[in-house]
């Protein structure tokens, strides 16, 4: 018996990626063809949260209901019946996972269309209604899954592959009293490493100590070279949003020809209103796929061991110096 196999084509962005893990997000762009679909208003909260100016990202109390409207383009080159409908989504080691099909979960559920089937001529734009209708006995925390538009080609006569494609917007959620989530994160030390295949690089771990996922993005700069030279700035992305409480290394790839150094390093990140930095004084190593501790952290080290050994050296001199008692000699 023959089964009909499934193939899903999915976009990144606010078109979003087909495959099981979303790839960074990317703007689509107008009148690139295909089904597209994007937010239209904000959230007063999200207006300067770089995820909220794509995404629809939230804050919401138990029992509370919101609606928020999608506009769905056809530029396929034909006349579609466009399926609408919510399924599940995780973020999970800073990616954004879809679930395949039409998938639940417990944001979904909570979810609904104010239509589900659009018949859509080529070159027309519609409207949808997307409710979100909070249960009075939701916990609280950050929950998240997507609005797809859908589009399927006809089946195969004989059986066979049937073509899907789906763009969507994502959904971040957060239940709980009160408004806006506090944002908020930290970046570490700076490295210095030199990849497998000689290239420079330079990493820093950054940590979303805040309670909402952030989207986060800056640049890099170094000074003060060898010469005075200077280079940069080079961008930096993380990537995926990173969820509250999760941290990932930011990693910027320099040309194989820049100098060893010292360079004087200088890291900016951003993500809305909220930025944050670093800088360190930082030399690449010769060798491929070494890493190198900024010169400030290998000066504590150096400082750590020496006091350390005056410790020691101190506590064997005391020792050396306390009277020794003799035993007295046993009787004949």
């Amino acid at each position: 018996m023959r089964g009909l196999l499934i193939a899903a084509a999915l976009l990144v962005g606010i078109v979003l990626p087909a495959s099981a893990l979303a790839a960074a997000p990317q703007q689509p762009k107008a009148g690139s063809g295909g089904i597209e679909i994007r937010l239209l208003a904000l959230s007063a909260d999200s207006s300067h949260d770089p995820l909220g100016r794509s995404y629809i990202v939230d804050r919401l109390a138990p029992g509370t209901t919101i609606r928020r409207r999608v506009q769905i383009s056809n530029g396929t080159g034909s006349t579609a019946d466009v399926g609408v409908y919510a399924a599940a989504a995780t973020l999970h080691h800073g990616r954004f996972g879809f679930a395949g099909g039409r998938g639940r979960n417990e944001l979904a559920s909570w979810m609904s269309v104010s239509q589900g089937v659009l018949r859509m001529p080529t070159g027309t734009r519609r409207l949808e209604t997307v409710t979100i209708d909070v249960p009075n006995q939701a916990s609280s925390g950050e929950r998240y899954a997507v609005i797809w538009a859908e589009v399927s080609a006809p089946a195969p006569a004989g059986g066979g592959v049937t073509l899907v494609t789906r763009v969507g917007v994502r959904v971040y959620l957060s239940v709980g009293p009160g408004g806006a989530l506090p944002a908020n994160f930290t970046v570490g030390t700076l490295t210095a490493e030199r990849s497998a295949s000689g290239d420079p690089l330079v990493a820093a771990s950054v940590h979303n100590s805040g309670q909402r996922s952030l989207d986060i993005g800056g640049e890099l700069t170094l000074s003060k070279g060898p010469g005075g030279l200077r280079a940069g700035p080079f961008a930096v992305k993380l990537g995926a949003a990173l969820a509250p409480g999760s941290s990932r290394v930011a990693t910027v790839r320099l040309d194989e020809r820049l100098p060893r150094g010292p360079w004087h390093a200088q890291i900016r990140l951003r993500s809305g209103f909220l930025q944050r930095g670093a800088s360190a004084t930082l030399t690449f190593p010769r060798q491929a796929g070494l890493g190198q501790v900024p010169a400030r952290s290998r000066h504590l080290l150096l400082f750590a061991i020496l006091l350390g050994l005056i410790v020691a050296a101190a506590v064997a001199l005391v020792l050396l110096r306390r009277p020794r008692r003799l035993s007295p000699l046993p009787a004949a």
